[in-house]
């Protein structure tokens, strides 16, 4: 394997040995990045039907390319904690298992 195709392989496989899931503790933390860094926009742009039903690996992927699934949105920026942290709350607010601010 090259070195290009193992840069590319290897953060995928970590993603796969640690997947993202829903604590109350990271739902938690979420809500507090998510309020901290995004509910400056998302205040005025409905959340619960765009994460209607999602996973949180589905929201943890889908921070990962912002730019990508919608053109307005900036980069996610922040450390994997804090991108797990606010997919389990977008998975929780998705699901009706917390209430987005």
């Amino acid at each position: 394997m090259t070195a290009a195709a193992l840069a590319i392989a290897l953060p995928r496989l970590a993603r796969r040995s640690r997947p993202a899931v829903e604590t109350p503790e990271l739902v938690a933390s979420g809500e507090r990045l998510f309020a901290d860094k995004c509910l400056h926009c998302h205040r005025d742009v409905p959340l619960t039907p765009r994460v209607a039903g999602w996973s949180p690996q589905r929201a943890y992927d889908t921070l990962a390319r912002l730019p990508q699934v919608t053109p307005a949105m900036p980069p996610f920026h922040g450390t994997d904690e804090d991108r797990r942290a606010v997919a389990a709350f977008l998975a929780a607010v998705g699901r009706g298992r917390a209430k987005a601010p």
